[in-house]
């Protein structure tokens, strides 16, 4: 996914969270993330690894729970879990966590196989 559709797809979760602030969005390799957000330059990292298996409503999902955390702060509330909720149904959450898995696995069983790091 280029970085054109990425910003598309971040100014689309922010009308729908009603948030307004200027965020900032980079891609590059984590290696433990699958995206961060920086409260202080309000930037989102996510991880390059992972555009290429999620789907854009999962990718839709990791860009709001991160922004989210504009709302909530950096703790995990009732209220943000709620709110991703609302927005995407409660089977998303777990589509982006078994791929992540298999992701994270697929490494192990390689690892020999290049790090994009």
């Amino acid at each position: 996914m280029d970085g054109k559709t990425l910003r598309k797809l971040l100014e689309e979760i922010k009308g729908k969270l009603g948030l307004n602030d200027r965020v900032y969005l980079r891609v590059k390799p984590l290696k433990r993330s699958i995206a961060i957000i920086s409260l202080r330059t309000k930037r989102i990292t996510i991880n390059k690894r992972i555009l290429s298996i999620l789907t854009e409503d999962e990718i839709k999902y990791i860009l709001a729970h991160e922004l989210l955390h504009l709302k909530y702060g950096k703790i995990h509330t009732l209220e943000m879990e709620q709110e991703l909720e609302n927005l995407f149904g409660k089977d998303i959450k777990i589509s982006i966590l078994k791929k992540i898995k298999a992701l994270v696995q697929s490494s192990w069983k390689n690892p020999n196989r290049s790090n994009p790091e």
